[in-house]
């Protein structure tokens, strides 16, 4: 696919005046060339906030447990992130309605629910965006639970700290 072309209508209102802008400040001279820059500067932008996201291996494997595999979607988080609230749900249903021998995602994967909630609530969109996008990825190449597993998606994770982890480390 590499080389493709790719066609598209700007009929998002705004749109093309939006790219028209920037192809102007930017000075690229063409709608096509600026539309290439703006798809590589978004990936850097995912690629830099995936960077910054720091979590324990325990964790990212309760939030990729958490999303099940979830369809990753064109809609930016914004003011309701949507790692957060996939997360908060599900530790809120499996607090409300535990099925016997079950235990809540803390409990199953060492980790403090409440801090990790507290973390997802301040990522950015776009970073909330880029995990989730890792999630997605990791899910899809059936990667490793594990630090090098969460590498080969670009999400960097630290060996769990705690006793009897399940990170396998």
């Amino acid at each position: 696919m590499a080389g493709e072309r790719i066609t598209t209508r700007l009929t998002e209102p705004g749109l093309a005046e939006w790219l028209e802008g920037r192809t102007d400040r930017m000075m690229t001279g063409s709608l096509d060339i600026q539309a290439r820059l703006e798809l590589g500067m978004w990936r850097g932008a995912l690629t830099a906030e995936l960077r910054r996201i720091r979590l324990t291996v325990d964790q990212a494997n309760c939030l990729a447990d958490v999303m099940n595999g979830s369809i990753l979607d064109a809609a930016l988080g914004g003011s309701a992130p949507i790692v957060f609230y996939n997360a908060a749900d599900a530790f809120q249903l499996a607090r409300d309605t535990p099925f016997p021998g079950e235990s809540s995602y803390g409990e199953k994967w060492g980790i403090d629910e409440k801090e990790l909630l507290e973390y997802l609530q301040r990522l950015g969109p776009t970073a909330d965006h880029a995990l989730h996008d890792a999630i997605s990825r990791w899910w899809n190449t059936r990667a490793e639970p594990t630090v090098e597993g969460w590498a080969t998606v670009g999400l960097a994770v630290a060996p769990s700290p705690n006793p009897g982890s399940k990170d396998g480390e």
